[in-house]
């Protein structure tokens, strides 16, 4: 019998749950699994140590704890990534479990959504995530499975680079120029060199081969409920479910479990990175936010803030709330950056949402163990 924790992130992203799955792979780091089921390496979970502040995307946020990580079949992959992160983080020893079905990413999807991206505008990462899921939802497809045979890579590399070339017939010529630039200097070999050099960070399996291994899963999720690809605002979503059901279709597949609890993670103030609508709320004046990792950046555009919106907070809830319909879940929130908007009133705030919390905590620093435990009335 086991417990599962899902991390979720009520608004537009960036919020802290790579902070909330550090602080609670802390809790039982010999017995805990890191399980991503929504989005891929495009995410950007920042974990501060007293030694290391890092931004984790192809490892889950548990791995400075000693967690292993598992990536379900709704995630993406970018082998040449994975590499690069692995390696930095060898003296941890990161350890993947990658579904065979997990979606690999390929040079010309970045080059594609990037060229994409300069025209629509719509806030991308431009890492190619969304032109990953696109094409495997059109059957051309490029799973984890495939990594360990070097002749197939290269013949779903042939028919990738063929799908895109006959997907640009449809674009206006800047599209075209600007898919054709990114790939200038683009050496194929290294890919598949890469995709070779990962096989001594993961393993190919199935969540259900770890049902009796470990005590705890923690399910780390990507982005927000407010850009899930139902529950956003198109066109500024992403092509991911970022509400718990993933997750909990995982669970009742796979895990026997005792006990489901939920971690809605939200900032003490607003923020969105890149273009998309915001809720009319004042400015807020912040303190100690000098090491701030979201940056404004090519292809997000600009990192803004302003005040929480207590009503998108309920939307996001009643949204999640949808997917907990056959097993019952408790609920807990975790509110961060308490330390750059001292004034912010967590009564006024809790009074003002209709759920009832197990348990709130509060971060006041980048680390995990700034968070203390609230009392919420």
């Amino acid at each position: 019998m086991s417990k599962c924790s899902i991390v979720i992130d009520l608004g537009f992203g960036d919020a802290g749950k790579g902070l909330t799955t550090d602080f609670l792979a802390s809790q039982e780091p010999d017995k805990s699994l890191v399980v991503r089921f929504s989005g891929g390496h495009q995410v950007g979970h920042t974990v501060t140590t007293e030694s290391l502040t890092h931004t984790f995307s192809n490892f889950g946020s548990g791995t400075l704890q000693g967690l292993p990580t598992y990536y379900s079949e709704h995630t993406t992959l970018f082998p040449p990534a994975i590499l690069q992160e692995g390696r930095f983080l060898a003296a941890y020893n990161p350890v993947l479990y990658l579904h065979p079905l997990a979606m690999v990413t390929t040079i010309y999807d970045i080059a594609y959504n990037r060229a994409v991206e300069k025209q629509q505008q719509h806030g991308s990462c431009g890492l190619g995530f969304g032109a990953t899921i696109a094409r495997n939802a059109e059957e051309v497809c490029f799973f984890a499975n495939d990594l360990q045979f070097p002749w197939v890579m290269q013949q779903r590399l042939n028919s990738i680079n063929h799908y895109y070339k006959n997907k640009l017939l449809h674009q206006n010529p800047e599209v075209t120029a600007y898919y054709e630039k990114e790939l200038r200097g683009y050496d194929e070999a290294f890919f598949v060199e890469s995709c070779q050099q990962i096989q001594s960070f993961y393993s190919i399996t199935t969540l259900s081969t770890f049902a009796q291994s470990f005590e705890h899963f923690i399910f780390e999720g990507s982005q927000g409920i407010l850009l899930d690809t139902r529950h956003g605002f198109f066109p500024h979503t992403t092509w991911s479910a970022t509400t718990s059901k993933n997750a909990m279709q995982l669970i009742k597949d796979h895990l026997d479990a005792t006990a489901v609890e939920v971690y809605y993670v939200t900032r003490c103030y607003q923020t969105r990175h890149g273009n998309g609508p915001m809720a009319d709320t004042p400015a807020v004046h912040l303190q100690n936010h000098e090491k701030e990792a979201n940056v404004t950046n090519e292809f997000q555009g600009e990192f803004r803030t302003q005040a929480l919106a207590e009503h998108l907070l309920e939307y996001a809830l009643q949204c999640d709330a949808v997917y907990h319909q056959e097993i019952e879940v408790t609920k807990n929130l975790m509110l961060t950056c308490l330390d750059q908007l001292p004034d912010f009133s967590i009564s006024g705030l809790l009074n003002q949402l209709p759920v009832k919390f197990k348990n709130v905590y509060g971060s006041y620093g980048p680390s995990s163990k700034t968070i203390q435990e609230i009392n919420a009335t």
